[in-house]
């Protein structure tokens, strides 16, 4: 469909996922280096901690280019979110509210949109570029109500923009 709204991660999580892959793949390649060069140094127990840090790279391996596939979509009455693994479609029919949360690392914003339902119980939190988020932004004001979190990231104290605070 070609009125389907599509949705990436930012160049800024996109660079950090890269970083990720790349700096296990060195890591991975230095380890077995290392133990390929020098066998006779190494005890059995050297090599299977070694087994176990290469799974653990492996891992994160994986983790930096689920980083780069993440993407979410607004397709007919439904929103896709597409990760590595995985997809889920969450109805909008289910939805009320959304806000907005950007989480900041390093100096580097992240920027984020949940989705809440009725008795605001967070459903989803799906990452949105800042180039995209004007879009997104006008999609769901359309929609669905405003969020405004008046407590912190850990004791949140949710309530819909227009209903007055107590």
């Amino acid at each position: 469909m070609q009125d389907d709204l599509v949705f990436k991660t930012g160049m800024a999580k996109r660079t950090l996922g890269w970083f990720v892959c790349l700096g296990a793949a060195g890591a991975l390649v230095a380890m077995i280096y290392t133990i390929y060069t020098h066998p006779e140094n190494q005890t059995s127990e050297e090599l299977w901690s070694g087994v176990a840090i290469g799974v653990f790279l492996i891992g994160l391996m994986v983790f930096g280019i689920a980083m780069q596939y993440v993407r979410w979509s607004i397709e007919g009455e439904n929103i896709v979110y597409h990760r590595l693994f995985k997809r889920k479609s969450i109805p909008i029919s289910d939805l009320a509210g959304f806000g907005q949360i950007i989480i900041s690392v390093m100096v580097i914003p992240f920027q984020h949109l949940d989705l809440y339902d009725h008795k605001l119980n967070h459903i989803a939190r799906l990452p949105v570029s800042l180039k995209d988020w004007p879009k997104a932004e006008a999609w769901f004001a359309e929609r669905l109500r405003y969020v405004v979190n008046d407590g912190s990231h850990i004791l949140p104290k949710l309530r819909f923009a227009d209903t007055p605070k107590n």
